[in-house]
């Protein structure tokens, strides 16, 4: 699909229409904005269409998530290109294509049948976009970024606003539930496995916490506790952006799922049912990146990937614009 920009009378960029495409390992996410080089940008239109591509045997996309990330993309750009003039496409894939073998059944359909290049982040650009994202939209300077997806856990260490160290494991929420948690509910030997492997993960890679250092949470698994946690506390505030999660809300919300099948905790407010088989490993990782690291608290993030994308695209429109 071609790219659209309008131009003033001397030929400068007015606007640049942008679809950002966010290939995750639980769903395929979509955002639509008008970049103004001279003013930021504005979002025109989101969506989410849960798909499970991290959700197969290791190194395999299913073959039902394929079917069904190619059917959202195509709705997702019939609906906003009904004549063929869209916007300009950012394509970007994280772990569970990353890590796929057989991605070229996914990434060619597109490329052949929709025109979009899908470019497949390494794990130290997926962290990267994700701390733009949150630095952008949170007061910090000096923390750890921790973004769960459902594929990998990315571990980003900041300071004066830039990253000094990162590390990409695989300990996102799908894929561990699919390698761990066979039971529903989990067995007790099944949750120690997963929490041992977890600390066994974490010990080289997650820098302990130091003085003024904060923990910037980002990922539906963050976001699904944020949820949880202000729904069974009503009054405490509205948003989750921003929220701050202590170690022991964090424990009390890991032990109430350790207790229910599937099925019994999607009766709990604040979670989404496409989500109660896989919250419970995610909340087990994110409670041990806690433990392990010596934090207390987690700021939650509602940002993520796409949103550091977009970011970066309104930045390149001003670097475009700049007197050279």
């Amino acid at each position: 699909m071609p790219r659209t920009k309008g131009t003033r009378g001397d030929g400068s960029p007015t606007s640049d229409l942008v679809a950002i495409v966010d290939l995750g390992s639980t769903a395929v996410r979509f955002l639509l904005a008008q970049i103004r080089p001279r003013s930021g940008f504005r979002v025109l239109a989101q969506d989410r269409v849960p798909t499970r591509l991290g959700g197969g045997a290791p190194g395999t996309l299913p073959r039902r998530a394929i079917d069904r990330t190619l059917r959202a993309v195509h709705r997702f750009f019939a609906r906003h290109s009904p004549q063929g003039q869209g916007p300009r496409i950012v394509a970007i894939a994280t772990s569970a294509v990353r890590d796929a073998r057989n991605r070229e059944r996914l990434l060619d359909p597109l490329r052949r049948n929709e025109g979009i290049e899908v470019q497949v982040l390494s794990g130290r650009d997926e962290a990267r976009f994700g701390v733009v994202a949150a630095l952008e939209s949170l007061p910090f300077t000096k923390g750890v970024v921790v973004d769960l997806g459902g594929a990998s856990l990315q571990l980003s260490r900041v300071r004066r606003r830039r990253v000094v160290s990162s590390a990409s494991l695989p300990l996102g929420a799908v894929r561990t539930t699919r390698l761990y948690l066979r039971r529903d509910p989990p067995t007790p030997r099944e949750l120690r496995v997963l929490r041992t492997d977890i600390r066994t993960l974490l010990q080289d890679a997650l820098p302990p916490a130091d003085r003024g250092e904060m923990l910037i949470g980002l990922g539906g698994t963050v976001r699904t506790l944020g949820s949880m946690h202000l729904r069974a506390n009503p009054g405490e505030r509205k948003h989750r952006h921003g929220l701050v999660l202590h170690q022991s809300d964090v424990t009390a919300i890991r032990e109430r799922l350790e207790s229910l099948s599937s099925r019994g905790r999607r009766r709990i407010r604040g979670l989404k049912a496409e989500r109660a088989d896989i919250i419970l490993a995610g909340a087990m990782v994110i409670e041990d990146v806690m433990i392990s690291g010596g934090y207390l608290s987690l700021m939650i993030c509602t940002r993520g990937v796409r949103d550091g994308v977009l970011l970066h695209e309104a930045s390149r429109s001003r670097a475009a614009l700049s007197p050279k």
